[in-house]
């Protein structure tokens, strides 16, 4: 970034905008993290209900195959 041209009024106001903005990206960045990181638990626990189906299918099977 080149040096400010600009008064030192206009220079502190500058300075308080950019660090608004900062402020609001990393707010938002968070909040979308925050939605990541919960559908990364939702699918995970859904990931782990399927094995478990999937485990209990597969020992009925093997128990039903065993009796016969």
């Amino acid at each position: 970034m080149s040096g400010f041209r600009g008064s030192d009024d206009q220079l502190e106001r500058e300075i308080a905008a950019l660090e608004g903005i900062a402020r609001l990206r990393v707010r938002r960045a968070a909040s979308e993290l925050r939605e990541l990181e919960r559908d990364l638990r939702e699918l995970r626990q859904e990931r782990a209900r399927r094995r478990a189906v999937s485990s209990e299918h597969l020992r009925a099977e093997t128990t039903d195959s065993e009796t016969a």
